[in-house]
């Protein structure tokens, strides 16, 4: 089979390991510099054209350092594609790309899968009108969960689900509203998994902003879990919802493994998403000075219940379930702009922020050990 590059995931250089793990290192001492190491006062917004650039070179240059990645350029160049039994939008986009004659495939169609997705994260920033600002979005975006926005195509499903989401809960003409919710359902062509986050939309209902309704949300838990439970007795409407036909084999191999077991990896992984979002909670619960942007309480809603799921699949599923995962990783786009919302209103003290920076960094450097080490 003919490839681009001289390596695959198994043959990596080490020093292109390296190198992305450097990159990330300089954006990250950058960012600890201008959101962290500053006055309250001197706190400035971050310059969205550059960093625009700088995310679409990154996702367009260092996309090997996800295994993942090379099963898609292998589509790209096998001689006898013609079946795809995932989301057919990307099937079109494969069978596009080989009828390019051109020797870089992939790095289109990774420029249109993932640059688009970072596009729309920064556009769905964009329609809240500077609070919080498109700048400190992309960047506690890359910073928080660089390594795990990229991570397959639900990078895109996700970013059309929230931005769809995003315009549902904003001031405008109904029109205009039910366009987010027919944006919100397409996310479903993009990635079978986001039939989590729709079927999550009726919940938005609920006041979960509120203290007093942390007691219904518990109830509200244990719900999903007999929920999930019931689904999970049948495992191929669950293949179904996931979309992967490799979900059972992987699921297998993590029960061999103890599912039940964490790893140090996995351990800081959770924690790096779900320390940022309790301390965005707190601010909510406390909140009184003054009433909160109706799409930023929708976004706050969502991400709730959201990471109610990851609790009711970390439950049945066990914590290195692919299902467990799978929910939470769809949490990193709204904790981004919950984040970016709260230090825009100036509430982070700065243990807060040196907390999230602080596992951000052992998570991504975890990685990268953990890449070295197979």
């Amino acid at each position: 089979m003919e490839q681009v590059y001289g390596f695959d995931e198994l043959t990596m250089p080490l020093w292109i390991k390296i190198l992305y793990w450097g990159f990330y290192m300089v954006v990250f001492v950058f960012a600890v510099r201008k959101l962290l190491l500053v006055a309250p006062k001197d706190k400035r917004e971050v310059d969205v054209d550059v960093w625009i650039v700088l995310y679409f070179t990154l996702y367009a240059m260092f996309y090997c350092v996800n295994p993942d990645y090379f099963s898609y350029r292998d589509w790209l160049k096998v001689p006898n594609f013609s079946y795809w039994n995932r989301e057919q939008v990307y099937a079109y986009l494969i069978l596009f790309g080989r009828f390019l004659d051109i020797d870089y495939q992939y790095e289109l169609f990774r420029l249109i899968v993932w640059g688009g997705g970072l596009l729309l994260v920064w556009l769905t920033a964009k329609l809240y009108n500077g609070l919080p600002m498109p700048g400190l979005v992309m960047t506690f975006l890359f910073v928080l969960f660089s390594g795990t926005f990229c991570y397959g195509r639900v990078s895109l499903g996700m970013a059309v689900f929230f931005m769809g989401v995003t315009i549902m809960m904003m001031n405008k003409p109904n029109l205009v509203r039910f366009l987010g919710f027919v944006l919100v359902l397409s996310s479903y062509f993009f990635h079978h998994q986001m039939i989590i986050g729709i079927g999550m939309l009726p919940g938005m209902i609920l006041h979960l902003e509120k203290k007093k309704n942390l007691v219904f949300a518990m109830i509200l838990l244990g719900m999903m879990i007999a929920v999930i439970s019931y689904i999970n007795s049948n495992i191929s409407l669950m293949e179904e919802v996931f979309g992967a036909d490799e979900l059972a084999e992987k699921m297998e191999t993590y029960n061999e493994r103890g599912s039940g077991t964490f790893r140090l990896s996995t351990f800081v992984a959770y924690i790096n998403i779900f320390l940022p979002f309790v301390f965005t909670a707190i601010f909510f619960f406390n909140h009184k000075r003054k009433k909160l942007p109706r799409p930023i309480v929708g976004i706050f809603r969502i991400t709730f219940l959201l990471l109610l799921a990851t609790m009711a699949f970390f439950v049945v599923s066990g914590p290195r379930s692919t299902y467990t995962y799978r929910v939470l990783y769809l949490n990193i786009v709204p904790v981004s702009i919950l984040v970016s919302y709260c230090y825009n209103e100036g509430y982070f003290k700065d243990y807060q922020l040196a907390l999230m920076f602080l596992m951000a960094l052992v998570t991504n450097s975890l990685r990268l050990i953990s890449s070295v080490q197979q």
